[in-house]
């Protein structure tokens, strides 16, 4: 990894780690987040994967409209770090443990990929 995209790698871990912790404390259900990134693609390549408990966790979620506050959060702590997205909700994504979500299997990681 080249020294700017550590840089980069370095900024997004701190922003998405304030975003995580911050929705570990509002929503019940909200466990983890993770990215996936192709730095000779960035920042178009960027993946940002949120974890609930199960599928119902994630669909009172989308009925509380946590998905609006998850994109303007995530969108506000990236720019804190100087790292800008054009089109946010191109790069979020949502799962849950229960469908599978494991960020140590690589065969769940390569979904993302």
């Amino acid at each position: 990894m080249k020294r700017n995209q550590k840089k980069i790698e370095s900024s997004i871990v701190i922003a998405l780690t304030d975003v995580c912790e911050t929705l570990k404390e509002k929503y019940t259900g909200f466990l983890w987040l993770t990215h996936f990134v192709d730095y000779a693609n960035f920042p178009q390549s960027l993946k940002l994967v949120f974890v609930f408990d199960t599928k119902i966790s994630l669909e009172n979620a989308m009925n509380d409209d946590l998905f609006k506050t998850i994109f303007v959060l995530t969108e506000s702590r990236l720019k804190r770090e100087s790292v800008t997205v054009k089109r946010i909700d191109k790069a979020v994504y949502f799962d849950t443990e229960e469908m599978g979500a494991d960020v140590d299997n690589m065969k769940w990681c390569r979904k993302y990929s």
